[in-house]
C-alpha cells in the first residue's frame, strides 16, 4: 500500500480537481454533497444500530420501557452526529480547496476539515462524549504504535500486548473500585463494573462454597463467579457473531456457514477476564475477612491473562486509555482542570482529525475499526475517495 508524505501529497495531488480527487463518483461539488448526505444517513444510522446493539448486551438486563425510549433517543441523536461528520468531509474539502488557492494541501485536505467536522460531537450528550474521546485516544495510541512499529522502532507481539494488558487491567480496576465511591462515578464503557467495596466484616474462610460477609456481592461466591463467566462468555460469542452475520444477512446460509470454533476466542476472552477477576477477590475477601480496593490489582493482573485467547492493540490499551480518563475526571472535580474548558471536545477533534488523516494519508498504520467505520457510515464512499488518491499518488511515482 502507498504511504503519502507531504511531498509526495502535493506534487500527485496538489492541482487535482474536486472531481478526481474528492468525489470520483460525481462531476460536480453540489451533487457530490448530496450522494455523500444520502449514503451518510443510510451508514451512520446502520453503524450506530450495531454499536447499540452491542451495548445493550453488555449491559445484561432487561429494557423497560422507559430505557427503549431512551436508546431510541440516544439513537437518534448519534445518527446525526455520524452523519455530519461523514457528509461534511466531501463539503469541507471542496470549501477548503476553493479557499487555498485552488489547490489541495497535505494538512487541509483531510486534517483540518475532519478535526473541525468533529465538533459535531456535541449532538452527544456529555457522558457519551467522554465514552467516545476514550475510544479514539485509544485509537491513537493503536494509530502510534503502528507507526512505530513500521519504522522499525517497536516490536509487537501477542505476548507483550497481553503484559501491558495485564498491568493495565490491575491500575484500572484498583482506580475504577477507587471510583465507586465517589458520587458523581466517572462514564465508562467497559466490559463490566466491579461492585462498590463492602463495608462487612467477617471472619476469615477458606474454600470457595457459600459467601463471606466481606464479599461484595449477596449470592454464593461460586455462583457469582461463574454467572459473570458465562454472562460475558455469551456476550463475546454474540458480539463475534453479529459482525460475522450482519454483513451477510441476504444470504443466511453462507453467513451461518461463516461462523467457525475460532469466534469463540472473544468470549473466552470476557469469560475467563471476569471470571478470574472475581473468583481472585473473593478469594481474598474470604481469607482476610474483609474487603478492599487493593485487592483489584492482582486480581486485574492475573485476569488480564485471559486476553491471551484475543489478543487485539486497541483492547490492550484499554486499561491505560480507561485509567487516565478516570484521572482527567478526578482532575475535574478537584478543580485542577478548569471546569469552563472544553477538553473533551477539543481532544475528540484533535484525534478525529488524526485518525481520519491516517485513514487517507496512511492506510497501512491506520487502526482498523477506523477503517471499517469510514467505510460503513459513508456507504463505501470513503474506498471511492481512497482509491481515487491511490490511484494518484501511483500515478506519480511510477
Amino acid at each position: 500500500m502507498v504511504e503519502a508524505s507531504k511531498l509526495w501529497f502535493e506534487k500527485a495531488c496538489g492541482s487535482s480537481e474536486c472531481r478526481t480527487l474528492i468525489h470520483p463518483w460525481t462531476d460536480t461539488c453540489l451533487d457530490a454533497t448530496k450522494s455523500m448526505l444520502w449514503s451518510c444517513i443510510k451508514g451512520s444510522y446502520k453503524f450506530y444500530a450495531m454499536v447499540y446493539v452491542i451495548q445493550i448486551l453488555m449491559r445484561g438486563k432487561k429494557l423497560k420501557k422507559k430505557d427503549v425510549i431512551e436508546h431510541l433517543k440516544m439513537y437518534i441523536k448519534s445518527g446525526i452526529f455520524g452523519l455530519t461528520v461523514g457528509s461534511s468531509f466531501v463539503t469541507l474539502n471542496c470549501i477548503f480547496r476553493a479557499l487555498f488557492f485552488s489547490r489541495f494541501n497535505y494538512y487541509t485536505t483531510v486534517l483540518l476539515p475532519c478535526t473541525i467536522s468533529g465538533l459535531a460531537v456535541y449532538f452527544e450528550p456529555p457522558y457519551r462524549r467522554v465514552l467516545v474521546v476514550n475510544l479514539f485516544v485509544n485509537l491513537v495510541f493503536e494509530y502510534w504504535l503502528r507507526t512505530l512499529e513500521m519504522k522499525g522502532w517497536l516490536r509487537r507481539t501477542p505476548g507483550k500486548e497481553t503484559l501491558i494488558f495485564m498491568m493495565g487491567s490491575a491500575i484500572f480496576f484498583y482506580l475504577l473500585r477507587l471510583d465507586r465511591e465517589n458520587e458523581k462515578r466517572t462514564p465508562l464503557f467497559w466490559f463490566f463494573t466491579p461492585p462498590r467495596i463492602s463495608k462487612e466484616v467477617g471472619k476469615p474462610m477458606t474454600g470457595i462454597h457459600g459467601r463471606s460477609p466481606a464479599c461484595p456481592h449477596k449470592e454464593p461466591c461460586i455462583n457469582y463467579i461463574l454467572k459473570g463467566t458465562a454472562q460475558l462468555f455469551g456476550v463475546g460469542c454474540a458480539m463475534t457473531m453479529l459482525r460475522t452475520i450482519i454483513p451477510r444477512l441476504l444470504t443466511p446460509t453462507k453467513a451461518f456457514k461463516s461462523l467457525k470454533m475460532s469466534h469463540l476466542k472473544l468470549g473466552l476472552f470476557f469469560g475467563g477476564y471476569i471470571g478470574i477477576y472475581r473468583l481472585i477477590v473473593c478469594l481474598l475477601c474470604r481469607s482476610q475477612g474483609r474487603d478492599s480496593a487493593l485487592y483489584a490489582l492482582p486480581a486485574g493482573f492475573l485476569a488480564g491473562a485471559a486476553f491471551r485467547a484475543s489478543p487485539s492493540t486497541a483492547i490492550s490499551l484499554g486499561p491505560v486509555t480507561s485509567s487516565l480518563q478516570i484521572l482527567c475526571s478526578w482532575g475535574y472535580r478537584k478543580g485542577l482542570i478548569p471546569a469552563n474548558l472544553p477538553l473533551v471536545e477539543l481532544l475528540y477533534c484533535v484525534c478525529q482529525g488524526l485518525l481520519f488523516h491516517a485513514r487517507v494519508m496512511h492506510e497501512d498504520v491506520c487502526p482498523r475499526y477506523i477503517i471499517n467505520l469510514m467505510t460503513t457510515v459513508t456507504s463505501s464512499k470513503a474506498d471511492h475517495i481512497q482509491a481515487a488518491f491511490i490511484e494518484k499518488l501511483q500515478r506519480t511515482l511510477l
